[in-house]
């Protein structure tokens, strides 16, 4: 048994240093003199400024606020960034490159999902799938903050799937930490809470849910505790993020409820008089004109949230929704456009992976929760493939599940 788990690792090693072979080739050689701009951007100057001074500043906002403190965007992304910053490393390539290591863990947190759920050899076949895998590797070299949301949530998942395996308070925190990790990387990570906490815990000894989901929460809390208390200093308010207010004023204005960018992210906000003075009083001008918006046009709504959720699937319009991303979450077209071609039959093995697991009677709800996360975001914000990143590695996974047990067939066929 020894010698088979040294016969993984070493294999799932050698897919890591190919993945990042992949992800160093992209974000280096395509994405070479190629700029990055919005959240790109604005991760990039946040990680420098907190080398250069410690302090964590807009350099931009869609107000125009610059170089004042802010909360626009949780801050784990770019302290990861800032450790390169502090070597001296600050350019854009640098930041790619680091980024491409996060992208790396992913295809280890989908290869180790993987053995958990069916076996080694699907845990090699998820990672080989992962490393290949366009819609992961344009995440690493954009700048987004999905390039280490991609990862926590993958390990969040394995770490659940220990939890069910053996429950213990120790575990509980772990998951719990994990989760807040990912919070402080996009705020509606905190979503996980419900959708992958409650399942897991369903699998354990019903004595032991209520302590090991107060364990949880209370892990989850601890790690994300210093930023609320950092925003109740500065905005007198213990915020996650004011990013919340562009989104919903950009997802619910006339170009979102019609037109060719029905169900997108159309409408940049406006330069309002205040919004230098107070970024909390800005962010909730944008989020009460965007609401304002949606409750008068109420009737419109469920056709606009169909699109958005249609969009994130890659049923809409998808060949021009790849161009649309590469537009606004700078990819390269090329590889967008080929991941939208391996996401299909991708997706197609996924779902039947999904029944393959459930008639073995694996606890599919785990490996699905990314899946309903999705979703819920996509409907109440609006639809991109960037909102799918949690629900990368996953689809991987489940592809992998399907690939291991039809191969075989296929042969004997």
């Amino acid at each position: 048994m020894r010698f088979a788990v040294e016969g993984f690792a070493r294999r799932l090693a050698l897919l890591a240093v190919a993945a990042l072979a992949i992800r160093l080739a992209y974000a280096l050689v395509v994405m070479h003199g190629i700029g990055v701009g919005g959240d790109g951007q604005e991760f990039h100057e946040l990680a420098n400024g907190i080398a250069a001074d410690g302090r964590y500043r807009a350099p931009l906002l869609p107000g125009g606020a610059g170089g004042q403190v802010t909360a626009d965007k949780p801050p784990l992304y770019p302290l990861y960034l800032a450790g390169p910053s502090l070597a001296g490393l600050t350019s854009v390539a640098a930041h790619r490159a680091a980024s491409c290591l996060l992208g790396t863990l992913t295809v280890v947190a989908a290869g180790l999902l993987g053995r958990r759920v069916a076996g080694e050899r699907a845990g090699l076949v998820a990672a080989g799938l992962a490393a290949l895998y366009p819609m992961l590797f344009v995440l690493d070299g954009a700048l987004r903050s999905e390039a280490l949301y991609a990862p926590l949530v993958a390990f969040s998942l394995l770490a659940a799937y220990r939890l069910v395996d053996r429950p213990g308070a120790g575990r509980a925190a772990f998951l719990g930490a994990l989760l807040g990790l990912a919070t402080l990387t996009r705020s509606e990570a905190l979503l996980l809470l419900p959708l992958l906490v409650a399942p897991a815990l369903w699998l354990v000894p019903r004595g032991a849910r209520l302590r090991l989901a107060a364990v949880t929460a209370a892990a989850c809390l601890l790690v994300v505790a210093p930023w609320l208390v950092r925003n109740q200093a500065v905005f007198g308010a213990p915020l996650l993020s004011t990013n919340f207010g562009s989104l919903v004023y950009g997802a619910n204005c006339d170009a979102a409820y019609g037109g060719e960018l029905i169900g997108a992210w159309p409408c940049f906000p406006p330069r309002l008089p205040g919004a230098r003075d107070d970024e909390r009083a800005f962010a909730s001008r944008l989020r009460t004109q965007g609401m304002d918006y949606a409750r008068d046009r109420a009737g419109r709504l469920p056709a606009v949230v169909a699109v958005r959720i249609l969009r994130s699937a890659e049923l809409w319009d998808p060949w021009d929704q790849a161009a649309l991303e590469h537009g606004i979450a700078d990819r390269d077209l090329t590889a967008e456009r080929a991941g939208l071609l391996a996401y299909y039959p991708l997706a197609a093995l996924a779902v039947y992976g999904a029944l393959v697991l459930r008639r073995r009677g694996q606890p599919l709800l785990i490996l699905l929760a990314p899946f309903a996360l999705v979703l819920v975001v996509s409907a109440l914000a609006y639809g991109s493939t960037r909102f799918r990143a949690p629900a990368e590695a996953p689809l991987t996974v489940l592809a992998a599940v399907a690939l291991v047990e039809l191969l075989p067939r296929a042969r004997r066929a």
